[in-house]
């Protein structure tokens, strides 16, 4: 019998869920003040002409309020600048109107507005400096279903000068409310619809897998993964606008905040967050291309060691994908990764040598990456197969 991990929960958001809830958003920015300052994305918000209608809900609620968008992940710099801007002017709460870049974004202003000097005196494994806690109010309200950034205590930054991404992390960081309406998902183009529900996949998998996994973080995890069985393929291939589909990836993409959170993840996050640092590659891309090689090598590795207790975790996962029921925990295990096969192939998620990655970043990826909480620990050479294979 499989033991029970302990556990803490400290903090979880206040989360407003469901299908045009965004007609809240202006209320609930007028219960933390009259100065707003809300962070959104690229273009799609005001192209979908959602922005313009909230736009006349805040001005009718009488908030004051100044925007600023966000078009790549979050930089030390820009977080720097636009804390600097905004220290000395009224803000009484900060609101993210995006995906996972701008909430992350908007996360780090909340709490640097309360901090003085550069954020990189805080990131973990960069500063030196411990953040205190303190912050502005913070909204997330995610325009996307992949990073679950709405329900997690970090925001993460990176450094192209450097070669870096790190997480400003605080229990006290994790927003104030998620309101998460569905509806806001329904203009993403299938690509960024494959690329954002791959992240929130692969998230769900590693946390239900990690060594750190425990009953809460279980009996969320296992539930998400079927949501995304069901709803992201359909989302992909089939009716793109099916709002019953799209509200199941974006429940899926908050619980995999919560787990990631609460149970950490694995070798798919130990390779992604240097390899992001080094090249300017959407991270539901990279989680797309090494969702299926990572696994590939970590299951064979659980199925030779005999670990019975962490491969029932892989064929709970893979039973899920089947109707049949009558296998050992083996074949499930095999079918979990016939599945990521067949949906990574079906994706076509480009080659990361498109968006630059070199023979140098993989060994700079090599030598910082990590297997994290992965129940199967990768060797350096089976990272440098792995990103060959993505390459």
């Amino acid at each position: 019998m499989e033991s029970m991990n302990a556990f803490d929960i400290v903090r979880l958001p206040g989360i407003i869920f469901g299908a045009g809830r965004i007609a809240e958003l202006p209320e609930i920015i007028r219960s933390y003040g009259s100065h707003a300052l809300i962070i959104t994305g690229g273009e799609s918000l005001k192209k979908s002409g959602q922005w313009d209608a909230l736009a006349v809900m805040l001005d009718k609620a009488g908030i004051k309020y100044n925007t600023l968008s966000v078009r790549e992940e979050p930089a030390t710099e820009l977080i720097d600048i636009i804390a600097g801007e905004y220290r000395q002017t009224p803000v009484n709460v900060v609101a993210a109107v995006g995906g996972g870049s701008a909430i992350d974004c908007g996360k780090a202003v909340a709490a640097m507005l309360r901090e003085s000097g550069s954020v990189k005196d805080y990131l973990e494994g960069v500063g030196i400096k411990k953040p205190a806690g303190a912050k502005v109010p913070f909204i997330a309200v995610p325009t996307t279903a992949g990073t679950g950034s709405e329900a997690t205590k970090n925001a993460v930054i990176c450094d192209r000068k450097e070669g870096y991404k790190k997480s400003l992390r605080h229990d006290a960081y994790m927003p104030d409310v998620a309101l998460i309406d569905p509806g806001l998902t329904l203009t993403l183009p299938r690509h960024i619809t494959a690329a954002c529900g791959f992240d929130a996949f692969s998230q769900l998998i590693e946390s239900y897998t990690s060594t750190k996994a425990n009953v809460f973080t279980d009996s969320l995890a296992l539930k998400a993964i079927s949501l995304v069985a069901e709803s992201l393929p359909g989302l992909v291939f089939e009716d793109n606008n099916d709002i019953v589909r799209r509200g199941k990836m974006s429940y899926a993409a908050m619980v995999s905040g919560i787990t990631l959170s609460y149970a950490g993840l694995g070798a798919v996050h130990g390779m992604a967050g240097p390899l992001g640092g080094l090249i300017a590659v959407p991270h539901g891309i990279v989680c797309g291309k090494l969702l299926f090689p990572v696994m590939s090598f970590v299951v064979k590795k659980i199925i030779e060691e005999k670990n019975a207790a962490v491969r029932k975790r892989f064929a709970d996962i893979g039973r899920l994908f089947i109707n049949d029921q009558d296998h050992d925990d083996v074949f499930y295990c095999r079918q979990f990764l016939d599945v990521l096969q067949k949906w990574t192939h079906a994706l076509k998620f480009p080659p990361l040598s498109r968006f630059g990655m070199k023979a140098a970043d993989m060994e700079k990826t090599v030598l910082l990456g990590d297997s994290k909480n992965s129940p199967a620990v990768l060797s350096k050479e089976e990272m440098k197969i792995i990103l060959e294979m993505i390459r």
